[in-house]
């Protein structure tokens, strides 16, 4: 008996001795990423960057570096928003999914048994778009993201307009308008037929079967997940929340620095701004880093197998339906390990969120400017420290 407590107490000590080795392990390693990731921030000269990774339903990282504001020099905090671009399309994703689930809705319901009354005017060659087309891109709509071809378009739609008009009124005339434009070819290349008009025709087919607005639904979602979502730029929500940057040279701004938080004038009225609200069910919120994971992780549960806010089977027909890009998520097959990920950016922000099934871990990465290549940098040196 007494060997056998001696035996029992051993086994005890030595499981107190790993565990605090291996917390002394993680504090060590998260250490050393956020010291890299500040290094790679400072390098590329971005005011913030946020991070965070799940696994196996705990967060193992999650830091904040950086400025809200380069010229205040405001510190960063680690419940602040990020504006995540086009990663909104995953949410709008996911709502749709929940419609599903409710029954008011089918993957394959057509556009035009909602919307009969644009059918006329439309091209045909959209009539059989259906709402898992719209929100993989494979409905052939525009791209209606890059500037020329935005500017140009909505400058043609607003002189159609009367005024005091909803945003979600907004919408429903410039898919009216984009109906009547000349299809996309049959890229074999996703690239090339992104397009943030087929997720707002997508909202559209949301908002008709609930009879509610984008806005509304996506608020309730929040609501019922606890994600805190906020539809806009950080700065729309608080004042003294992250403020995005932008390089003046690419903005054709009379600036002679290379990094300058963007004006609440600029803002408000450049064009993008009206862009921005257009495109809101395609890329327009913002949300904090935990709260991302927490999003993701729901991801994880419903591809192992779980129901959770959405069926499993959902999350199932979210990810796999398509190859490329199915439902609001690129496809990638690394190794023969299929990953999914997606990019955000609004021009002042940038976001990138990826799921690891094979791994069973999600990662976040948030930065309050536009840099391509150094995100990208992050993302692999993240990745690395958790592989």
């Amino acid at each position: 008996m007494i060997k056998n407590k001696l035996i029992y107490g051993l086994l005890f000590l030595l499981g107190i001795t790993n565990a605090c080795l291996a917390q002394n392990d993680k504090i060590e390693i998260n250490a050393k990423l956020a010291h890299d990731v500040d290094s790679m921030r400072i390098a590329f000269d971005f005011p913030a960057v946020a991070y965070g990774v799940i696994r196996n339903d705990s967060v193992i990282a999650l830091n904040v570096l950086g400025f809200r504001d380069i010229e205040t020099k405001e510190k960063v905090q680690r419940m602040d928003y990020f504006h995540i671009g086009s990663n909104t399309k995953s949410f709008t994703a996911f709502l749709a999914g929940s419609l599903v689930d409710k029954g008011l809705i089918d993957w394959d319901t057509k556009f035009f048994d909602l919307y009969p009354e644009l059918k006329e005017k439309s091209d045909s060659a959209y009539f059989d778009i259906t709402l898992q087309q719209l929100l993989s891109h494979r409905a052939r709509l525009i791209n209606f993201r890059d500037e020329p071809e935005v500017s140009t378009i909505i400058a043609e739609y607003e002189k159609t307009l009367n005024k005091g008009l909803s945003i979600s009124k907004k919408r429903y005339y410039l898919i009216r308008q984009i109906l009547q434009k000349e299809p996309l070819p049959f890229y074999s290349q996703c690239d090339d037929c992104y397009s943030n008009a087929g997720f707002i025709t997508a909202g559209l087919m949301l908002e008709k079967v609930t009879n509610r607005t984008w806005e509304d639904l996506i608020m309730e979602l929040s609501d019922d997940l606890n994600l805190d979502l906020q539809i806009g730029v950080p700065v729309d929500y608080n004042l003294e929340q992250p403020k995005g940057h932008i390089n003046p040279k690419y903005w054709v701004l009379d600036i002679d620095k290379d990094l300058v938080p963007i004006s609440d004038q600029l803002r408000m009225y450049h064009s993008f701004n009206q862009f921005g609200l257009l495109t809101t069910p395609s890329g327009n919120i913002s949300i904090q880093t935990e709260k991302f994971l927490k999003y993701l992780n729901l991801h994880l549960k419903g591809l192992q197998g779980h129901d959770n806010y959405l069926k499993s089977k959902t999350y199932q027909h979210i990810f796999k339906t398509f190859p490329k890009y199915s439902n609001g998520w690129w496809v990638d097959e690394i190794d023969g390990n299929i990953e999914y990920a997606h990019r955000g950016s609004n021009g002042t922000f940038y976001s990138f969120a990826g799921i690891f099934p094979k791994r069973n871990v999600g990662i976040v990465v948030m930065i309050n400017t536009y840099n391509e290549d150094g995100l990208t940098d992050i993302i692999k040196r993240i990745n690395e420290t958790f592989k």
